[in-house]
């Protein structure tokens, strides 16, 4: 069974399931993506194959695109800031694996698939994975402020690299931002957290420096400056 095969046995049991609360496949590539627009951006499913032939095993995860986010992301950019990643129509602002959530130091949890019935057998765990816990936290997470307790909150993330959800990008702008338009009142300490954490991180590296606050070419400064005139959407 070749990745063309195993992609079309999982649309054809895996979309009857979800289409009904509004998720439909994007793109036609040998990759999938399945969406399911909502108030704030997108709810996604995305993954691949890890493409054995004959042997496979389905690889996914689950995002959010919060497009309140995004915007002010992309108007730093406008502004002439450079962003690692760049912003993009795949920009997430969170996301998290059935691996991630449950401390698995490894990708592909799924069964290896060799024929049809394997397939539905995959396709049966994804769904009790995605209607017990992947969509009840996409619907939790469409209140930024559920996000921002969990990374902002009584013990702030210093990354998000290892933990059980990444902001896939730029984690300290989209801290902020959340943060920001969270109404969090801890706004203003946390911008000398996200410095102080940044400039640890480097000295850690053996490549320490001082982040420049007034340098407006670099994501930070201008982005809390951009800040100032953003209100809670709370």
């Amino acid at each position: 069974m070749n990745k063309t095969d195993a992609k079309k046995l999982m649309m054809k049991y895996l979309l009857p399931q979800i289409e009904k609360i509004g998720y439909k496949e994007r793109g036609k590539g040998a990759e999938f993506e399945i969406v399911r627009k909502i108030a704030s951006g997108e709810d996604i499913i995305s993954g691949g194959f890890t493409d054995y032939n004959p042997i496979q095993k389905i690889i996914y995860g689950c995002n959010k695109r919060h497009e309140a986010i995004i915007a002010i992301l992309k108007s730093l950019e406008e502004k002439g800031v450079i962003l690692s990643p760049p912003i993009s129509r795949h920009t997430i602002t969170i996301g998290f694996r059935y691996e991630t959530l449950n401390g698995l130091n490894f990708v592909g949890y799924l069964p290896e698939m060799e024929t049809e019935v394997d397939v539905k057998k995959c396709v049966d765990k994804m769904l009790d994975f995605l209607h017990n816990i992947a969509f009840p936290l996409l619907d939790k997470f469409n209140d930024l402020r559920e996000i921002d307790m969990l990374i902002n909150g009584e013990q702030p993330w210093t990354t998000d690299y290892r933990m059980p959800y990444a902001l896939g990008g730029n984690f300290y702008e989209k801290r902020l931002i959340i943060a920001k338009l969270s109404g969090n009142p801890n706004f203003q300490s946390l911008i000398d957290f996200c410095y102080d954490s940044l400039e640890q991180l480097s000295a850690k590296s053996g490549h320490p420096f001082t982040y420049n606050r007034n340098d407006m070419t670099k994501p930070l400064p201008a982005l809390i400056k951009l800040l100032q005139g953003v209100k809670s959407l709370y």
